[in-house]
Parts: structure tokens; sequence; C-alpha cells
């Protein structure tokens, strides 16, 4: 007598024989109707990859939604301008339309965003975030519906609010556009001189903005951006008949720490180009606007404001050894700032002791002297403790006196010191040379 359980396993396999034959029958028939060759599917994959076709990175699709959020808003200040051409409404009804538009249009986005089109949310919100700042700007600066303050706080208002939307976005275009706006805003709504009291303390926001913002998602283009618009500001500021000499002052080291801490930061993200680029806008940009700031007032603490600078730097340097091109940078920017403060200290005992007739020559001469000895001095160090960095610097100073000494002294100098500045140099060079073969027998020996 059979088994039950084979019995009954030997009819399900029965049962799923029948309907694997009938889903063969349904497949046949519909290949009937539809023929595709057997290996087609798997022929076209070959062939791509064959020829070596690779999947769509988006970047196409990227760029062509932000050229038509760009392309979108300056159509829409042409359409203002066509608007108050024609007179089609009142100026207070184009205002509303444009911040009416600007919210539809992050709306919109933020409708897209949830289901899933990412990449073209991005671009209608950074479009609706312009359209806001275009509707503000006109309604201050071309319809005059609102006062200059009103103006100004809900400018700052719309760049506050691209700070949440980059992050709803993930995306540092979109608070990129927010800060380069809150940039623009001082001058597109500046009567007049400006008011530094008014001014830096609003940088500085800006700035302490885009280093949270920086921190928290590591977009570090924000700081470069913050740097550009706080140093043309600045400048510009300070730039004045009479700048405010205290305000300067005060916000000028505090910008400058700013800057530096951020520019480490990089570093230690492993932004190297970005920090070492950063290390030297923000030292040229501090030396430029102390000078623009006590040149002629106090020129004695320019130089010493050069040698704090040149000892940030030293210091900084010091603690990053660890890092070779963190290291190599902080230590050149701190002996630029040395060399400067030393050439500007030189230049006002010139200035003092000698005759007017024979000034240019004198401190010309002494700026090449001083130059020459910080180059001797500088492969003396190089020699010492067997590094490339100081020869370099060494280098580097004697070519720039030597170019110095052939392409100007030679021609614009009194004969007096044309003929001193050529001998004390000739000396120098000659020590420099000697201690420099010191270097390369100390190398080869060491080798």
């Amino acid at each position: 007598m059979p088994d039950p359980e084979l019995v009954q396993l030997r009819s399900e396999v029965e049962r799923l024989v029948e309907q694997v034959a009938q889903l063969e029958r349904r497949l046949a028939a519909l290949e009937s109707d539809h023929p595709v060759a057997p290996n087609e599917n798997a022929t076209a994959l070959g062939s791509r990859k064959a020829e070596g076709e690779k999947p769509d990175s988006g970047l196409g699709l990227k760029f062509i939604n932000r050229i038509g959020a760009i392309t979108l808003a300056i159509g829409i200040v042409f359409f203002f301008k066509y608007a108050v051409d024609n007179q089609w409404i009142g100026a207070a009804g184009r205002v509303i339309l444009g911040v009416l538009a600007g919210f539809v249009q992050i709306g919109l986005a933020e409708w897209l965003r949830r289901r899933n089109q990412l990449i073209f949310s991005q671009g209608l919100a950074g479009c609706g975030l312009a359209t806001l700042y275009i509707s503000i700007y006109a309604a201050e600066a071309y319809y005059f519906l609102i006062p200059q303050t009103t103006a100004f706080l809900l400018l700052v208002g719309a760049c506050i609010l691209a700070s949440p939307l980059s992050f709803l976005y993930n995306n540092p275009a979109i608070a990129t556009l927010g800060l380069i706006g809150g940039f623009l805003t001082p001058p597109l709504l500046g009567q007049g001189e400006p008011h530094p009291w008014i001014l830096f303390p609003y940088l500085l926001l800006l700035d302490l903005g885009s280093l949270a913002v920086t921190i928290r998602r590591r977009w570090p283009v924000l700081m470069g951006i913050a740097f550009v618009g706080t140093a043309i500001l600045f400048a510009l500021a300070i730039s004045v008949q009479e700048p405010n000499l205290n305000a300067g002052l005060f916000f000028l080291p505090i910008f400058f720490v700013l800057f530096f801490s951020s520019a480490l930061r990089n570093w230690t993200d492993g932004q190297h180009a970005i920090g070492a680029s950063l290390i030297w806008a923000n030292a040229a940009w501090s030396l430029i606007c102390i000078w623009m700031l006590l040149d002629q007032q106090d020129p004695i603490w320019l130089s010493l404001y050069c040698f704090v600078l040149a000892a940030v730097h030293f210091i900084a340097a010091s603690r990053w050894r660890a890092n070779p091109r963190a290291f190599s940078t902080l230590y050149m920017a701190a002996h630029l700032c040395f060399a400067i403060g030393g050439l500007r200290l030189l230049s006002l005992w010139a200035q003092v002791e000698a005759a007017p007739a024979t000034r240019i020559s004198l401190i010309s001469e002494l700026d090449s002297v001083f130059l020459a000895i910080y180059a001797v001095v500088m492969i003396a160090i190089a020699v010492i403790r067997r590094s490339a960095l100081d020869r370099i610097l060494g280098l580097a100073m004697i070519g720039i006196v030597i170019a110095k000494l052939y392409f100007y002294d030679v021609w614009r100098l009194d004969r007096f010191y044309r003929i001193s500045a050529f001998v004390a140099l000739g000396v120098l060079l000659l020590a420099a040379s000697f201690v420099y073969s010191r270097f390369h027998a100390r190398a080869n020996t060491g080798s």
C-alpha cells in the first residue's frame, strides 16, 4: 500500500508541472504577437558596455536646471521693467505679485521635493529666493514704497530664509545665493557714506552665520564668498575721505581672526588648497586695510601690526609642523608680514633723518640692503637647521634684491647711493653664496 505523504507530494508536483506548462504556453502566445530575439536584451547591454557608455551622472541636468533658474530670474526682472514701461499695474501691485511669485515658487519647490524631484526643486527654490530679493529691492529703489530701513530688514530676512532652505534641500547653491544677497544689500540700499558701526556688525553676523553653516555642512565655498564680500565692503568703508578709525581698528582684528581660524579648520577637514588660499588672502587684505587706516595717521603702529601678524603666523606654524603644506604656508606668510614691518620701520627712520633731496634714494637703498641681510640670515638658518624651506625663502629674497638692484636702483638712485648700494649688496651677495655653499656641503655630508 503506497505511502499517503508520497502520494500527496506526487500530486503537488504534477500540479506545479501543469502550471509551468500553462505559463510557457501564455509566454509563447505573447512572443508570437511581439517577437523578440532571445538574446536581444543581453546583446544590447553588451554592446553598450563594449562602447564604453557611462550612466548619466546628473551634471547635465543640474547645469540645465541652474541656467533655467537664472534665466527665469532675469526674465522676472525684464517683466518688472516692461510692466513699468507699459503701466499695466500699479507699483504696489507689481511688488505684491513679485513677492507672491517668490513664495509660490518656494512652495512649489517643496511640493516637488516631497515627490523626489530634487534637482528641479533646488533650482526652483533658488529662483523663488531671487524673486523675493528683486521684489523687495524694487519696492525701495524704484517705486519708493517702503523706507530704506524696512527694505534692509526685509532683505536680511530673505537672506536668513536661505539657510533653512539650503539645509532642507542639502544644497550649498541656495545658501550661496542667500549669502551673496546679504552682501549686496548694503551697497544696493546705501546712500552716501557707509556707517561703520552699523555695517561692520552686520558683516560680522553674515560671517559668523557662514562659519556656522560651513562647520555643520562642510561647505567651504561659503567662507570664500564671505571673505570676498567682507573684504570688499570693509575696504570701501574705510576708503572714504575721513574713515572711522576706531571702528576700523576694532573690527579688523576680529575679521582677521575669524577668517584665520576658518582657514585652519579647512586644513583640519583636508581642504588644503582652500586653507592656503584663505591664509594668503586674509594676510594680504589685513595688511592693505591697516595701511589704509594707519599709514597717514600713525605709521609706527602699522609696523607693530605687521609684527603682530607675523607672530600669529609663526605661532600657528609651530603648531602645524605635522602638516607640511600648512606649515610652509603659515611660515612664509609670517616672514612676509615681518619683512613688510621691517621695511616700513626703515622708511620711517629715513623720512626723519634724511634730507628731502636724498630721501627717496636712501629709502630705496635701505630696502635693498635690508632684504639682502634678511636673505643671508635665512640661508644661514637653512644651513643650521638643514631646512629647504628657509633656503627657498632666502634665495627668493636674493632674486628680489638682484631684480630691484639692476632694474630700479641703477637708474633711479643718486650717484652716491648707487655706488654704496652696489658695493654693500655685492658684499652681501658674496656672503650669501658662501653660506649657501656651506649648506650644500653640510647637506652632502649628512647624506
